[in-house]
């Protein structure tokens, strides 16, 4: 996990994440942990929740990665943005039309 908060390439969110458990490993308690990173202690108790309760077969990376959120499922599948990106990118004459828009 060390590695992880070392990377450059690591979005934040994840090293945020992964030092709130190396703080808890190192008994540091849930408010000075949040003072530390400047972060709600909510956020705190529910990353080391999610860290306890997850299970030890799933690698760091998997343990730390954000949940999926609710709310309105896609409009479009990804298969169906590829074909409109497609389209886009075609020359603007098509079937023996001019198109001008």
């Amino acid at each position: 996990m060390q590695a992880l908060v070392r990377q450059h390439s690591t979005p934040q969110a994840l090293v945020a994440r992964a030092e709130m458990i190396l703080l808890a490993a190192a008994g540091v308690g849930v408010r000075a942990t949040a003072a530390r990173l400047e972060v709600r202690r909510a956020t705190v108790q529910r990353w080391r929740k999610r860290w306890t309760s997850s299970s030890t077969a799933l690698s760091v990376l998997e343990r730390l990665v954000d949940e999926p959120r609710s709310g309105t499922p896609a409009t479009f599948t990804p298969e169906q943005i590829c074909s409109i990106l497609a389209l886009v990118c075609e020359p603007p004459r098509r079937d023996g039309r001019e198109l001008t828009h």
